[in-house]
């Protein structure tokens, strides 16, 4: 398999935790761990991606993915395989819920990646979310605030899923 490349960006450090879990669970995969605060420059060592956001504000993109947007849209995303995972709190921001993972799936597709590791919308209670795309989250969809006790489960069964989706492609 090709190494696989997880990018974080965290405020208040529940999508660093999560992203470290992530990466937990790809211990045995060829793996590295970046902030995209300190730039997204290694995406390019890597074919497959999986991007960690947590949404701010009414379905904002948090400050760090903010201040590489530019240089993402600059990026080409052909050949390369992109997994997300959202934060974000369904109850209070349940019109918004995961907008910065939508804002993330609609920058790397529109870029050529092949996105996968769409979840079921069962579990969650939200009014709508921009991140539900033909009826199942566009990522791994995940509540710190108030479904905290599913995140580990969420991730365990997600990485086995997404994994799969990683296979080298033989050419």
């Amino acid at each position: 398999m090709k190494k696989i490349g997880v990018f974080y960006g965290s405020t208040g450090g529940k999508s660093a935790a999560c992203a470290e879990e992530i990466e937990f669970y790809l211990r045995k995969e060829d793996c590295g761990l970046y902030d995209v605060a300190q730039g997204v420059s290694a995406m390019g060592e890597y074919e497959n991606l999986i991007f960690v956001a947590p949404t701010y504000g009414v379905g904002e993109l948090q400050t760090d993915w903010e201040a590489v947007r530019e240089a993402l849209e600059a990026m080409n995303f052909h050949g390369k395989t992109v997994a997300l995972a959202g934060l974000g709190n369904q109850y209070a921001f349940g019109e918004s819920y995961l907008g910065a993972m939508r804002t993330l799936y609609d920058l790397v597709a529109a870029r050529g990646a092949k996105v996968v590791g769409t979840t079921d919308t069962a579990g969650y209670k939200y009014e709508e979310s921009p991140a539900v795309l033909n009826g199942r989250f566009v990522g791994l969809a995940l509540d710190e605030e108030n479904q905290p006790g599913l995140t580990p489960d969420r991730i365990k069964n997600w990485i086995l899923s997404v994994l799969p989706m990683f296979e080298e492609i033989k050419g």
